[in-house]
């Protein structure tokens, strides 16, 4: 008896010494994993936002300045706020868009909001990629 009593006063003892590894929020290495796998999404939401607007379709820099990411974890799923500029030919910026996403566990990603904030104009050698109404 006094050998199981030993036995686990040293597992409990283990145990408790073992510090259990937590991603925190601001790990710039977890958002940059969000971020790559959010990227098709995130292209997806901006080409339905510019289709209407311009006649080529702007692309987004997940890892320059320009976008960026908040992260909230919850027992059931992931919220992700994500800000970004997207542009169209040698990095001229089109405007300023945000858009938040909800992935649960199994891995599903629902589009929770798109907000267009801002309008960037384009020089005058990039005017013809503007659809006219």
């Amino acid at each position: 008896m006094r050998r199981f009593i030993g036995l686990l006063l040293a597992v409990i003892i283990f145990l408790m010494t073992i510090q259990p590894v937590f991603a925190k929020q601001n790990d710039e290495r977890l958002k940059r994993l969000v971020l790559t796998l959010l990227a098709p999404k995130i292209q997806e939401q901006i080409n339905q936002y510019y289709k209407n607007k311009l006649t080529v379709s702007p692309t987004f820099t997940p890892f320059f300045n320009g976008t960026d990411i908040d992260v909230k974890y919850y027992s059931s799923h992931i919220d992700v706020q994500v800000n970004t500029i997207p542009y169209v030919g040698p990095h001229l910026d089109v405007g300023i868009d945000s858009m938040r996403f909800s992935i649960d566990n199994s891995g599903s990603i629902m589009v929770q909001e798109y907000k267009h904030i801002k309008d960037y104009d384009l020089p005058p050698n990039w005017q013809e990629i503007i659809k006219t109404h």
